[in-house]
Order: structure tokens, then sequence, then C-alpha cells
């Protein structure tokens, strides 16, 4: 986009505080965190000691696996996702051993939420590491009633839920293990296999789950399944679009998280910690998500809307909205065998959309240049890997892209300046060339380093960035560059990721590849066939 000339003075306020005491602030939060899991590490470590030596190896084990296991200092970030509702913890009679335990790591809660409200009191305030300590409380006292409330939750039946949960059980629902919140009459017919035909004249038949699905192949209609932050229209089967909403509003989870510093006092942590009565979230228009069955039937139902050349480029896409407090869809559609997983089109188009729709007004095209944030962010989020225990794994150098990435920077030298890099402007960026999947290789791989690398060292400097990216705030002459948030300069920042890229390469990744052909079509976020 053509930017205009605009007046830069007025923006030389919001770089409050100053930069080196925001920053000795950051560290001292996080050196209060490392505090607290290195007494509790040291805590348990000892008494796993002392239980050893009296002869109680099954209480040692047992204190021992208490430990915390550190994340990977350059590795992805492990997240567990909370869920609606959790129910009465049944009476218990903890051993002389478990007791002592629990005296150790109720000493780390308490620290955990009096850190929590120290990061949501911090200039600037720093609400991720609030959650992060949050959650650290609960992981260790489930009921500690100001963490829940903090966190969302008010008491329900002996236990606690989110409104949203609350809600759904007031008026007659049940969370079904397969078709997710049905009426509870629908039970029956649930496990006969038979689902709701679209009623005709207000009347529903029941059929078989396949024949229910087909009727729905031609959206008219389809299925529509509102979630607690998701309306998703669809025409794929039933229970696989349950199982599309469970994994957006874990990742939902996951992103008003890691993203909260971005949203700032517009996070509904923030408003929780502003007001001591607040709780749930405050009602707001659901984001809409229309996930379709096939490539043909997402070209064939957007093509009136949108152009066809961009549509033929796409796996998926989010038009974020002309007003600042609008909403605006994000298209998918299923594409077994494609060359990036339809999880990773997702998460790639659903953290736009949550971002533009949750931070507040834009003000992006603004920026001189510093477009490659926002991709940086979406291929950032692609990384997202559903773990088998449950958990969430985010930001690895994993997936397609990344190879591609560490193949075209590593193995063939071709990393564009980040000098140069973070000067391109929304049309320079997304510009038709040849290079630009190298662009989208670089944006991720330089987003995943300084999301995940040497620590989490360089985190909320970058996120800082991007909050001022996002309002427009990184111009000509004002906004501080990101050498000066990191402390680093440019030419030591490209050292760094390539040392970053080359750590723990996989067999596949340990012999330079040709360079790949880009081509001539397919999606622009996508990588290019070799």
């Amino acid at each position: 986009m053509v930017l205009g000339c605009l007046a830069i003075l007025v923006m030389v306020p919001l770089q409050v505080p100053r930069p080196f005491a925001a920053e000795e602030a950051r560290r001292e939060l996080h050196e209060a965190d490392r505090a607290i899991r290195r007494a509790e590490s040291e805590g348990l470590e000892r008494l796993a000691n002392e239980l050893a030596r009296s002869g109680n190896a099954e209480g040692a084990r047992t204190a021992r696996a208490r430990i915390p296991v550190p994340e990977d200092p350059d590795g992805p970030t492990r997240f567990v996702a909370m869920p609606g509702v959790v129910p009465a913890r049944p009476a218990a009679s903890p051993t002389p051993v478990d007791q002592r335990i629990d005296a150790i790591r109720a000493r780390s809660a308490s620290a955990f939420l009096d850190l929590a409200r120290r990061a949501a009191k911090a200039d600037p305030p720093r609400y991720a590491l609030s959650d992060s300590c949050l959650r650290a409380v609960l992981d260790r006292q489930p009921d500690q009633p100001e963490a829940r409330r903090l966190l969302g939750y008010v008491p329900y039946q002996g236990g606690w839920a989110r409104p949203f949960d609350i809600e759904q059980f007031r008026v007659g629902y049940i969370d079904h293990p397969v078709f997710g919140w049905v009426r509870a009459d629908w039970k029956p017919n649930l496990e006969r296999g038979e689902l709701p035909s679209p009623p005709v004249r207000g009347q529903v038949r029941w059929l078989p789950v396949k024949e229910a699905d087909q009727l729905r192949e031609g959206w008219d209609p389809p299925w529509q399944i509102p979630t607690e932050h998701f309306l998703i229209l669809s025409n794929v089967p039933l229970a696989e679009v349950i199982s599309f909403g469970r994994r957006l509003e874990a990742f939902h989870d996951l992103f008003m998280a890691i993203m909260a510093d971005v949203q700032g006092d517009l996070s509904p942590l923030a408003r929780r910690f502003r007001d001591p009565k607040a709780v749930g979230e405050t009602a707001g228009k659901r984001h809409t998500v229309y996930y379709f069955s096939s490539r043909d039937v997402y070209l064939d139902r957007l093509s009136a809307k949108y152009d066809r050349e961009m549509l033929d480029l796409s796996l998926g896409f989010y038009d974020p909205p002309k007003s600042s407090n609008g909403r605006s869809p994000a298209y998918f559609f299923r594409d077994p065998g494609g060359q990036l997983p339809i999880t990773a089109n997702l998460y790639h188009e659903v953290s736009h959309q949550l971002l533009f729709e949750s931070a507040g007004p834009n003000r992006y095209t603004q920026n001189a240049g510093n477009y490659w944030v926002f991709e940086g962010l979406g291929t950032y989020f692609e990384t997202t890997e559903p773990q088998p225990d449950g958990s969430i794994l985010v930001g690895g150098r994993v997936g397609r892209r990344m190879e591609e990435a560490i193949r075209s920077l590593v193995d063939h030298g071709r990393m564009i300046p980040l000098e140069i890099f973070v000067h391109h402007d929304e049309s320079g960026f997304a510009h038709r060339d040849p290079d630009i999947y190298l662009r989208y290789q670089e944006a991720m791989a330089l987003t995943v380093f300084l999301m995940q690398g040497r620590d989490r060292a360089y985190r909320e400097g970058f996120l800082d960035y991007v909050r001022d990216a996002y309002r427009g705030r990184l111009r000509a002459r004002t906004g501080r560059k990101l050498p000066e948030r990191l402390g680093i300069s440019y030419e030591t920042l490209e050292a760094q990721l390539l040392a970053f890229l080359q750590k723990d390469r996989g067999p596949d990744l340990a012999k330079p590849a040709e360079p790949p052909k880009p081509a001539p079509s397919r999606s622009i976020r996508n990588v290019p066939r070799s």
C-alpha cells in the first residue's frame, strides 16, 4: 500500500517508559520467576535426598517426580490449554511425604501469585508473564480462588467452570465427546448413530450420520457450530467440524496467553486485574470461520466475492476488517496431502484473525515498512503442534516451511540482510516474485528465533515491537528500531539466527539440497515445489 506523508511529532510521547528502565524491570521479573522455580527444585531435591538416606526410596522417587523439567532454552514452548470445567476434586488423605511435597509447592504457588500481581502492575505491564505465573499457581494449587478468578473461572458444583460452560449447562446442553455441545435430549439419537437433518418448516428428521452429513455438502445449509469464541460454518462431516472447533478453542487459549502483552490493557486478563470483582470474559461477537470440504468448494463459494487469482494462490486467508471494531471471516478448506497440513494453515490465519479482532484498532499501514512481523507471527503459529498428552508445543524448528528456511538461509546463504528485510511494506513483502517464498521463510525463521531463542531473552522486546507495529508507531523518524529493543546490532542478530537454525538439525537436513524452484501458482504462504 502507498503510505501518505504524516506528521510524526505526536508519536514521541508514546515511547514511555524509558527503554532501559523497562528492560531492567523485565529482567528483574524474569529473574524472580527463575528464582521461584530454582528454589522449588532445590527444595524437592533436598527432600528426595533426605528420604533416600532414610531408606524411603519410593518417597524419594515421588519427590523427584515433582521437580519441574526445564524447557530447552532454544526449544519450543509447552502449553496446556485450560479446560472449561474443572470438577470437584475427591477428598484425599495425603501421606506424610505428600504433605511435605505439597508444603514446598504451596510456597512456590504463593510466590507465583505475588509475581503475577507484580508483573501486571509493571510499567509496561507484563500480562503474558502474569498468565504464566497464574497457570503455575493452579498447577500446584488447583483450587486457589484468586488465580482461578484471574484466569476466568467461577466456583461451580464444588469445582470450577467458565461462565460459558455454566450457561450451556443451564439451557440444557451437554458436552458430547464426539459432537460437542448438543441438547441433552439428542444423546439417545447420537448414540444410535443419528444426526439431525436440516430443518424443514421447523421439523427435524433424524438420519444416519452419513446421510445427515451428505445433506450439508451443498452448503444449503452448512453445519453451524458455535463454540465459546468462534462460529464455524462448514460442509465437512460434523464430527470433524467439532474436532476442528476444539483445536480452535485450544489455540485461542494459547494465543491469548502468549500475545497478552500485544493486547495490553484490552486483554481479558488485564480487565480482571483492574476489577477485583470481574469474572469470565465480557460478552462479544464470536470470530467467524469457514471450513470448506475441498479446494473446489472453497473457490466456488468465494470467487464471487474475492479476486480469483488471489484465491488460486491461497491455502486459506483472512482479510482484516476495515473498521476498528469489525469482524471478518477466516476461510479454510480441507486439503489432505497438501504441502502444509490444514492445521498449519488454520493456526496461521486464525492468529491473524485473533490479533486483528482482539488488540484494538490497527494502524499498521502507517508504518514505514515492518510488515514482516505480521507474516512472521502467522508462520510462527504454524509450528503449533498438539501432543499426545494433551499439551501443545509452539515455536519449534519444525514443519516444511522451516526446513526450506534452513536450506535457503543456512545451506545456500540466501538471507536477505535484516536491515533491508525489515523495510518491506505490505506490497513489497507480498509481491509475487520468486523471492516471496524466501521472504516468508526468513520471516518465520526470524520470528521463531526471537520468540524462542537464547532462553526467550528477546521475546518481550520483540512483542513490544509487534505492538508498536500493530498500532502504526514504526514510522520513518519515530519508533525504536528492532536492534534498539534487543540491545544488539542487525549483524549480531543475523549471526545468532543462523546459529539457532543450525542447532540440532535432523538427519533429513544434514546435506544441502538444491535450491527449490518456485511454483508458478499455489499459495504464496506455501513453500515452492522442488
